[in-house]
């Protein structure tokens, strides 16, 4: 008789867990999907169009991303002409325009979210974008505080990544 309840509450137990992960993966599925907007037959006008908004109002602000003559790297100048500026950052804002699939896409990342990389920092790592070199801690984008990191036009892609 002990040894049946003792079964019966191992599988409650496991039963319990099962629907607890099962939970926390649809509601993360549910954040994730919240947070990304995709939008098909854009034009590039409507990619400019907003990226220029976003720019005005940053119009002081430079970008902490620079392209060079080596690809993207941090600019430690920016960073530091921007940290006397600083101020809250909540999300990092990411508007990609594919001129091969005429799709935009919007990204929006909450900071909470970021900080919990496991090693503290934003892994731009792309092969379109060759950000080999970009190493930003999420601490350097809070120093930095609200503004664009990275804004590129390219044949085949235009983006533009920011935090407000």
């Amino acid at each position: 008789m002990a040894k049946r309840r003792w079964v019966t509450c191992l599988v409650g137990v496991l039963l319990l867990l099962a629907v607890g992960v099962v939970a926390l993966a649809g509601s993360c599925a549910y954040v994730v999907r919240q947070q990304v907007r995709v939008t098909p037959s854009s034009s590039l006008a409507d990619f400019e169009h907003e990226a220029a908004g976003v720019l005005a109002r940053f119009k002081d602000v430079p970008p902490l991303i620079e392209d060079g003559p080596a690809g993207p790297a941090v600019s430690r100048k920016a960073l530091a002409a921007r940290s006397k500026h600083g101020g809250a950052v909540a999300h990092m804002r990411i508007l990609v325009f594919s001129t091969h699939e005429h799709k935009l896409v919007r990204l929006s990342l909450p900071m909470w979210l970021l900080r919990m990389s496991p090693d503290g920092s934003v892994d731009f790592k792309s092969d379109e974008l060759d950000f080999d070199k970009v190493h930003l801690s999420i601490s350097d984008l809070e120093l930095a505080g609200p503004g664009p990191l990275y804004v590129r036009s390219h044949k085949d892609s235009h983006v533009l990544v920011w935090t407000e």
